[in-house]
């Protein structure tokens, strides 16, 4: 199923997004309820398509990617008259790729086991804003596809601006775990990123 209709209608709609609020998010989503209009659907296809889509690529291809966010968006269409509003239309939406992800590696590795979290000390991690803001953002990318399924999600996810509630909401992992996730993350991370000179200057 293509999208074109979707992308000529962004010409015109993708000025007045920036405005948008969680709010005015879920009253299209219950307008959409009462009345399917493609218009409705298309300015939240137009708010959260790409940030969808770049979540599913960074944990899959590129062709996967997008056959994935068509079918979140379908689940959407089919299954709006189930939203009932206590969640924002983001965290609804990716909770339908997030699923749909799943059960694709599922297809793709019946025989696999699910990902365990290795037991790591908890020293005091560098916030992730510095990271962030590190020259090395290639090394930071490449970086954050070497860390375990379950960490890789849980910061992608809080890179989209998700709370940890959201989190928890979308992956079904309880809050503190969700939390020990993404500390571990950050903690990966500061151990791969930090250059070996500045380590050993922390040693002393």
């Amino acid at each position: 199923m293509g999208w074109k209709w979707m992308a000529r209608l962004a010409v015109l709609g993708r000025p007045q997004m920036a405005g948008m609020t969680q709010a005015d998010s879920r009253l299209l989503l219950l307008q959409y309820q009462q009345q399917p209009d493609p218009a409705l659907l298309q300015q939240l296809f137009l708010r959260y398509a790409d940030a969808l889509y770049h979540f599913l690529l960074k944990q899959s291809d590129a062709e996967m990617a997008q056959d994935l966010s068509q079918q979140a968006w379908i689940q959407l269409m089919l299954h709006a008259g189930s939203y009932q509003g206590q969640s924002s239309v983001k965290t609804w939406l990716f909770s339908f790729g997030r699923n749909l992800l799943i059960d694709e590696w599922r297809r793709q590795r019946p025989q696999a086991e699910p990902e365990l979290l290795e037991q790591l000390p908890d020293p005091a991690a560098k916030p992730l804003q510095q990271l962030l803001q590190a020259e090395q953002l290639a090394d930071l990318g490449q970086a954050i596809q070497r860390l375990p399924a379950v960490q890789r999600e849980a910061l992608l996810l809080q890179l989209e601006d998700f709370s940890l509630a959201q989190i928890s909401e979308i992956t079904g992992a309880g809050a503190e775990t969700v939390k020990t996730r993404l500390r571990y993350a950050r903690q990966q991370l500061q151990h791969w990123l930090t250059p070996a000179e500045e380590e050993s200057n922390d040693d002393r």
